[in-house]
């Protein structure tokens, strides 16, 4: 039985969908780039680059060597197990930086879609790890069982595979992970 979470009562965060990133927004050099053609032919791509407002001519070999995957905001609270209305509070504390907006400069605007790149949810994921949960303990350790490990969220994205295990106990354990 899942919760609204997607885990399952044991925590197992490995049955959730994987969430697909956006097939035409990616992150280029830092710049938010939008796919506006593909010559597979000529071996080019045409980028409309968000940031600097301007069009761009790379190779396909190139560009998907450099490119990185872009999820909104939205996508983003999912991958990192935490409300949407926790990132702006994320954001404040300067735990991760602000979204790149759709309008130039990659400023934010209302009803103009925000995403944040592949790397900045994995630091975010990291500085997460790092907030305590629930009731301080007299020890003074971080129990965090709500974030997703590195290997869940690479998972998460569509970039891994993980395998679970039942031990004696019923507990659910990751015994394999492996990148795509």
């Amino acid at each position: 039985m899942a919760s609204k979470n997607g885990a399952d009562e044991s925590g197992n965060l490995n049955i959730k969908p994987v969430i697909k990133p956006k097939t035409k927004v990616w992150f280029l050099n830092g710049d938010l780039v939008k796919v506006v053609h593909v010559s597979r032919a000529a071996g080019i791509v045409t980028l409309y680059n968000k940031t600097k407002d301007e069009t761009m001519t790379t190779t396909i070999v190139e560009f998907k060597k450099k490119r990185k995957k872009a999820f909104t905001v939205k996508e983003t609270a999912q991958l990192l197990n935490c409300h949407v209305k926790h990132i702006p509070r994320l954001v404040k504390r300067g735990a991760i930086p602000e979204p790149t907006g759709e309008l130039p400069g990659g400023k934010r605007a209302f009803h103009y879609t925000s995403y944040y790149s592949e790397d900045v949810i994995m630091e975010a994921r990291r500085a997460m790890s790092m907030i305590h949960q629930g009731q301080p303990r007299k020890d003074g350790l971080i129990t965090n069982n709500k974030t997703p490990t590195e290997q869940e969220l690479r998972a998460a994205m569509g970039d891994g595979i993980l395998l679970y295990t039942k031990d004696e106990n019923g507990n659910f354990i990751p015994v394999f992970s492996e990148t795509i």
